[in-house]
């Protein structure tokens, strides 16, 4: 199934509408306004509990009603992705208000900008928190000893203000946001990392799909070269298509012992508790010439094309969605390729062509068709087998209507 030991598990086989229900329930599908949404990690261990966040809000600002939305797909813990999940969205209102107060129709570029600038102003923030603490202690990282650094860093015992900062710099999280000016019909997708962005066009009575973003992971050639292209030809800073070996996407938010010197890894992360430091140690020979990992985001725009009549092509939705779709396509990651964007959005345009009393949850619709669709027994394998660690990844999808 892609994760987890091998060997044979017990799942249980469920029939309708049992399994619908159960699926429901693991997903937690909402809907606001155009916009459906589902994050499913069916494992029911608590410390396995789903990484994946994200936000759909809607704005009127400037006269105008703007759709924001984000996903987000945190690793190593859980305080990386509350922190970006948290700030980055009032932090993109409130540039936008300022924007729009200086100017009433800024160009897109202007809008790209600062949603890039947004991005990176969060990933400096939690680098400065990190940081100041030791400012603020007078500590010499450099020549801090580990029977000082344990305690100061893990100090659960007076409240944790250090353990929170150094929790927040260590994890990580992926990042892809979208803009959308309802009256303008202008979109915005700004990524950072591994997620995706899919666009579902009606053209000449078909649907067709397009991947508005580039990947950034280990599967990008364009992505490992840059990186390769950063450090010493000799140093292996990619290994198994992966930044030392360890992380997939090559951009994201957090990550600081991918970015900072080696002497913070050495004497604060490896230090912590919230992470096994023989994990950290497996890697340490390798971190030479860091950083290894940025948080610059690839910004696109486009105007979304409304119904026109005759045979113009109409963008219907979009799809956006953490890398766990990925993983459900096949029992290992798979690139991402025309043929599965294409089926993705065939499910989708399936979903809205047909009539129906009460409208569909497009998003679990999407999940539904990639955990088994209609074959009950693999829907029933991949929501209820029984094992203690997670059998696929997190996964969150968000589909968007434009029409």
């Amino acid at each position: 199934m892609g994760y987890g030991d091998e060997g044979r598990w017990t799942y249980k086989l469920l029939y309708e509408p049992a399994l619908t229900d159960e699926l429901r329930r693991l997903a937690n599908p909402r809907s606001t306004a155009n916009i459906d949404s589902v994050t499913f990690q069916p494992c029911r261990s608590y410390e396995q509990r789903s990484q994946d966040r994200y936000v759909v809000q809607r704005w009127d600002v400037g006269g105008s009603v703007w759709v924001f939305t984000g996903i987000f797909d945190g690793h190593v813990n859980h305080d990386t992705v509350e922190y970006a999940t948290e700030k980055l969205p009032p932090l993109v209102r409130t540039s936008l208000e300022g924007l729009l107060a200086q100017a009433t129709s800024p160009s897109p570029a202007r809008i790209s900008d600062l949603l890039s600038q947004a991005i990176a102003e969060v990933d400096s923030a939690i680098m400065s928190d990190f940081l100041s603490m030791f400012a603020q202690s007078n500590v010499d990282v450099c020549n801090a000893r580990p029977e000082f650094m344990r305690p100061f860093i893990n100090d659960h015992t007076r409240g944790g203000r250090h353990y929170q900062r150094v929790s927040c710099a260590l994890g990580g999280t992926t990042a892809l946001l979208t803009l959308y000016n309802e009256r303008r019909g202008d979109l915005w997708v700004a990524n950072v990392g591994d997620c995706c962005a899919v666009l579902g066009t009606w053209d000449r009575s078909r649907w067709s799909a397009t991947l508005i973003n580039s990947i950034h992971n280990g599967n990008n050639a364009t992505e490992l070269n840059r990186v390769r292209s950063e450090h010493p030809p000799q140093e292996r800073c990619v290994k198994d298509e992966r930044i030392l070996g360890w992380l997939a996407p090559t951009r994201a938010l957090g990550d600081f012992w991918l970015k900072l010197p080696r002497v913070y890894t050495e004497n604060v992360f490896i230090h912590f508790d919230g992470m096994k430091r023989e994990s950290l140690r497996k890697y340490l020979p390798r971190l030479q010439t860091p950083p290894y990992v940025c948080a610059k985001a690839d910004v696109y725009h486009r105007r979304v094309r409304g119904r026109q009549g005759g045979a113009s092509p109409c963008d219907g939705f979009l799809i956006t969605c953490t890398d766990g779709m990925l993983d459900l396509a096949h029992s290992e990651p798979l690139q991402i390729s025309q043929q599965l964007i294409d089926g993705w959005v065939g499910v989708i345009g399936r979903a809205l062509q047909k009539r129906h009393a009460h409208p569909p949850n497009l998003a679990l619709a999407l999940l539904r068709e990639s955990v088994g669709g209609e074959d009950a027994e693999l829907v029933s394998r991949n929501l209820t087998v029984e094992m203690d660690e997670r059998w696929m990844d997190d996964t969150t999808i968000l589909v968007q209507r434009f029409t």
